[in-house]
C-alpha cells in the first residue's frame, strides 16, 4: 500500500547521559542555624530517592545572607561550572525558592536560574507545591515565592531594627567587637553576670544581654593618654607612631594607624554613652552615614573612662578641622611649597613635614599621590607604571585561572586572590600558584630582567609563572614549576638564568594546560 503510514525511525530516543545526575545547592543564613544544612540535605536526599536521582555534587554556602550573590561562593561555583560546561549533572536540587536567594530584585533570582536553563541544567525546588516545569501556573507560583522571599527579608529587617533600638535604649550593647579598653559582659534575664565574651564569641540565648564594661587599668590609661595628647596638640599619626614605638598592642592585633586613633577620639563609649545607627546598610546595600538626628543614644550606660570636658575639647578640635578643611588649590599649594623646599616628594616626607596634611588626605582628594604630583608638575623618580598595569595583570591571572579550572578536572573553580597573584585549590589539598612577573631594564647589566618574589603565605604544590614581554603587555612564556623552587629572597632573572633554572616553559596557555594535566595525572597515578 503506497499510502500506508510507516514508521521512519523505530528506535526510542536516547536518554541523556546526565539526566539522572543532580547537584544539590544548600544555603544557611547564619552560623546559629546549626541544623539547617542537615535538614536541607535530608529533604533533598528524600526527593532524590523518590525521583531516582543521584546526587553527585554539593554546593554549600554557610552563614551567608541570600540578599546578594557576593560572597556566596557555593552559588558562584555552581554557576561557573554550569557556564563552563564542567557540570556533570542535569539537575540542581534546592530546598525552596528562598534558599536559592532572597534577592530584592526578583529578576536577579530569575537570571541565575536562567543561566542554568541555557546550559541544559534544570533547577528543582524540592519542598515547593509547584513543579518547576515552565508552565504558566508554575511561573506564577515561582514569581510569587520570590516576591515573598524578598518581603520576608524586608519585614525581618524592620523588626530587627526596632528591636535593636529598644535594646540600646535600655543600655545594652548591640554589635560585635567593642573599641580599645572596652569589654563585653554577658548577663542573663535577671541581671546576673555570665562572664565576659572574648573576640569572636556570641551570646547563646536570646534572653541574654550584653553590656559594655571598662577594660584593664593599663588600657584605660592609654585611652586617657590618647585624648590628653590629642587635646595637647598632637596629631593622630604622631600618636599612632608613638604607641607603635612603645610596643602597645591594639585591640585588633595590628599596628596603630590614623584611622584607629580617629575612631577612639570620636567614640562616645568612653564617656559612658552607647550610640546606635550612626551608619546603616539597609538590606546589604550601600553603606550610608546617618545624620545626628537619627542616632539612637543612651547616656550613662557604662562607666566613664575619659572626663567629659576632655572629650568635648577633642570634638571641638575635630569639628574645627572639618570647618577649616583646605580646598584642593590650597592642598596643592602646600604640596608645591614642600617640593620646592625638599627637592622631592614622598608619602613619608609629607607625613613628617610640620603643618602639612597627611598623605592620606591627598590620596582621598586626588585618587592617589601621583595624581597630586602631576597637578603641580612634579615627576617622581622611578618607574611607577606597574601601578597603572596592576589591573591588567590581575585580569590575566583571572583569565588563566578560568582556563585551567575549565579544562582540568582536579582543580576547583574558585581563585584564591593574593596580593602577589592567586592560587587554585586541588582536590588533594595542594594548590596551583599563579604569578605574573613584569619585565624591566636593569641599569647596570643593560639587559631585560624579571623579578620573582616569594609571597608571605606559602601554598604547597605546583606553580605557574607568567613572564610578560618587554612592553609588559602580553605573556612572553609560561613557566611550569613547583612552589618549593621559589627563591627565599627576590630573584632577579635574566634570560640565561630562566633557561638554566626552568626547563618547562611554554609559549601558549594551551600547551601549558596540556603539560599541567599530564603532571597532575602522573602524580595521581603515583
Amino acid at each position: 500500500m503506497g499510502t500506508a503510514l510507516t514508521v521512519q525511525n523505530a528506535r526510542l530516543p536516547r536518554r541523556r547521559e546526565n539526566e539522572l545526575r543532580a547537584a544539590q545547592y544548600i544555603r544557611m543564613s547564619t552560623d546559629r542555624q546549626q541544623y539547617s544544612i542537615a535538614n536541607q540535605m535530608a529533604l533533598i536526599a528524600s526527593y532524590a530517592a523518590e525521583h531516582r536521582l543521584e546526587i553527585v555534587r554539593s554546593y554549600i554556602d554557610e552563614g551567608i545572607s541570600g540578599l546578594r550573590i557576593k560572597n556566596r561562593h557555593g552559588l558562584i561555583d555552581l554557576l561557573n561550572d554550569v557556564q563552563s560546561g564542567a557540570a556533570d549533572f542535569a539537575n540542581v536540587l534546592v530546598r525552596d525558592v528562598s534558599r536559592w536567594g532572597r534577592f530584592q530584585d526578583t529578576d536577579e533570582s530569575a537570571y541565575y536560574e536562567f543561566i542554568c536553563k541555557l546550559a541544559g541544567v534544570k533547577v528543582i525546588y524540592c519542598a515547593e507545591v509547584f513543579e518547576n516545569d515552565g508552565s504558566p501556573i508554575s511561573s506564577l507560583w515561582k514569581n510569587m515565592k520570590r516576591l515573598m522571599a524578598a518581603e520576608v527579608s524586608r519585614d525581618q529587617s524592620a523588626k530587627v531594627f526596632a528591636g535593636h533600638c529598644r535594646i540600646v535604649g535600655l543600655g545594652y550593647r548591640v554589635g560585635g567587637v567593642p573599641g580599645f579598653a572596652l569589654r563585653r559582659e554577658l548577663i542573663d534575664g535577671s541581671g546576673r553576670s555570665r562572664g565576659f565574651l572574648e573576640r569572636g564569641q556570641q551570646k547563646a540565648l536570646q534572653t541574654d544581654r550584653v553590656v559594655l564594661r571598662a577594660g584593664s587599668p593599663e588600657e584605660i590609661a592609654i585611652v586617657r593618654w590618647i585624648f590628653k595628647s590629642f587635646v595637647g596638640g598632637k596629631r593622630e599619626t604622631a600618636i599612632a607612631r608613638e604607641l607603635n614605638a612603645k610596643g602597645v598592642a591594639s585591640h585588633r592585633g595590628v599596628p596603630w594607624n590614623l584611622q584607629m586613633i580617629g575612631r577612639i577620639l570620636r567614640n562616645e563609649n568612653y564617656i559612658g554613652n552607647i550610640l546606635y545607627f550612626r551608619t546603616s546598610s539597609y538590606l546589604r546595600q550601600r553603606r550610608v552615614i546617618n545624620g545626628k538626628a537619627k542616632w539612637i543614644r543612651k547616656e550613662g550606660a557604662l562607666e566613664s573612662i575619659v572626663p567629659r570636658d576632655v572629650f568635648d575639647d577633642a570634638q571641638r578640635i575635630i569639628e574645627r578641622r572639618v570647618r577649616q578643611q583646605l580646598s584642593s588649590d590650597m592642598l596643592l599649594k602646600k604640596l608645591r611649597v614642600l617640593q620646592l623646599r625638599l627637592g622631592t616628594l614622598s608619602a613619608d616626607a609629607i607625613n613628617r613635614a610640620k603643618g602639612m596634611p597627611c598623605a592620606s588626605v591627598y590620596e582621598r582628594r586626588f585618587g592617589n599621590l601621583r595624581n597630586a604630583y602631576a597637578l603641580i608638575g612634579f615627576i617622581p623618580p622611578g618607574d611607577y607604571s606597574y601601578i597603572d598595569t596592576r589591573g591588567d595583570r590581575e585580569s590575566l591571572i583571572q583569565q588563566l585561572a578560568a582556563e585551567i579550572a575549565a579544562d582540568v578536572t582536579h582543580v576547583a573553580s574558585k581563585l584564591i586572590v593574593e596580593r602577589t597573584g592567586g592560587c587554585l585549590a586541588l582536590k588533594d589539598g595542594s594548590f596551583i600558584t599563579l604569578r605574573v612577573i613584569r619585565c624591566w631594564q636593569h641599569p647596570q647589566r643593560n639587559c631585560r630582567v624579571w623579578t620573582l618574589r616569594r609571597s608571605a603565605k606559602q601554598h604547597p604544590g605546583i606553580a605557574i609563572v607568567v613572564r610578560l614581554d618587554e612592553q609588559n603587555k602580553e605573556p612572553l612564556d609560561y613557566i611550569l614549576t613547583s612552589r618549593d623552587r621559589f627563591p627565599e629572597r627576590p630573584l632577579i632573572m635574566t634570560e640565561p638564568v630562566v633557561k638554566k633554572r626552568y626547563r618547562s616553559r611554554f609559549r601558549r596557555s594551551t600547551e601549558l594546560i596540556r603539560a599541567l594535566k599530564r603532571r597532575l595525572t602522573a602524580r595521581h597515578v603515583r
